[in-house]
């Protein structure tokens, strides 16, 4: 969503006012914060440390690091050093911070697959991918948020391309994999007891080349029955071959030609909002039911039919200080409205959307059917406007 024309200031502390009551988050770099209870200022990546800032205490339930691959092996770490339940498998760890390796792990369940290579240096790479089928995406095998994703045309590009995704990657590896089109979707499901209880598709509409970040989401996708019982089949195996016994699961694939295309996984909730959205489309709470699971309980998992939901995400197309996000009233108001987030506030620089910790905010609208909801979608894309200062 672009930028508009300067207005007068007057009209600022209406709309963000709007947004501050309809939203349920506070402004914060860290807004857990405000909700918790105890705060130790330690990184989730050394699990030594945060083990030993919480030495002597006895009264730890769970370890739970929602929507971070990064945290994930600490998660795994913690949860076995304090004898808690909810430790993943070091496979579904280590296959959630390595892009080649869940590749490698489609390959052998037979999955439809894609080439791909990956390496260290800019040489072994391009010398690796020279027979592979171009267009490709260069990324980080243990990103996130599209970070360091990059497209390229031509073999000859890598040579930019490559040094890019390495800065983004916390191993200094990258893995180069052909581009496969389609229709791209993204998954969040529910392990309970070495069954798959809950598993939600959601269709993506992302930006457009090189970034490829999602701006909007549709819950449910309209798959056809075949592929959706196809689907449920692939991660009942995937679980299986991980040894994934229990929590959340969050994938993106692609259908393409009647193919499932599984693109990369993550033993953990997604980011994106996509917890409201199931929850709105299906009444199913995941973070309590993820929760529950961390600490050894039952996760009550009982979806009704589905409503019709989408998430559209609130950017910036350039570079500026926020001075207001207009329509926020007219959005609250409309039918099917369900909630917005901002994470922004007036004077805070906001960045285009090049990664998805660059949005501005998100809102959820529902209906009954596709169309209903579809047209609210297509009033609150007009209504909801950015309007940016030269920073």
């Amino acid at each position: 969503m672009g930028e508009m024309p300067e207005r007068g200031a007057s009209s600022f502390s209406v709309t963000y006012e709007t947004a501050r009551r309809w939203s349920n988050s506070q402004h914060s770099a860290a807004p857990a914060v405000a909700h918790a209870d105890e705060f130790v200022q330690v990184s989730t990546r050394d699990a030594e440390k945060v083990a030993a800032a919480l030495a002597g205490r006895d009264d730890m339930a769970g370890v739970l690091g929602p929507a971070s691959d990064l945290a994930l092996p600490s998660q795994r770490w913690l949860a076995r050093h304090w004898k808690l339940p909810g430790a993943a498998s070091e496979l579904a760890v280590r296959s959630s911070n390595d892009k080649s390796m869940f590749r490698e792990i489609c390959g052998q369940l037979g999955f439809p697959h894609y080439a791909s290579v990956a390496g260290s240096t800019v040489p072994e790479l391009c010398e690796a991918a020279r027979a592979l089928r171009f267009p490709t995406l260069v990324k980080p095998v243990d990103s996130t948020g599209s970070r360091g994703v990059v497209l390229c045309l031509r073999p000859d590009s890598l040579t930019q391309a490559t040094p890019r995704a390495l800065e983004h990657s916390p191993s200094r590896r990258v893995t180069v994999e052909e581009y496969v089109e389609g229709m791209p979707l993204t998954v969040e499901a529910l392990v309970d007891n070495r069954q798959v209880v809950l598993y939600a598709v959601s269709a993506r509409v992302l930006t457009p080349s090189p970034y490829f970040i999602t701006e909007r989401l549709t819950l449910p996708a309209d798959l056809p029955s075949d592929v959706d019982r196809r689907l449920g089949e692939m991660l009942r195996r995937l679980c299986e071959e991980l040894d994934y016994a229990s929590g959340p699961l969050n994938l993106d694939l692609v259908l393409s030609d009647g193919d499932l295309y599984l693109i990369e996984m993550e033993a953990r909730t997604g980011g994106n909002g996509i917890a409201e959205l199931v929850e709105t489309a299906y009444g199913v709470d995941l973070l309590t039911a993820t929760i529950s699971l961390a600490v050894g309980d039952v996760a009550a998992v009982n979806p009704h039919e589905p409503r019709q939901v989408i998430l559209s995400v609130v950017t910036a197309e350039t570079p500026g200080r926020l001075r207001a996000i207009h329509g926020l009233g007219e959005l609250a108001a409309l039918p099917g409205f369900v909630s917005m987030r901002m994470f922004v506030e007036p004077g805070d620089l906001v960045e285009p959307y090049t990664q998805a910790a660059h949005k501005i905010g998100y809102y959820v609208l529902s209906g009954d059917t596709p169309a209903a909801v579809q047209a609210s979608a297509r009033t609150a894309q007009r209504l909801v406007q950015v309007e940016l200062e030269s920073p």
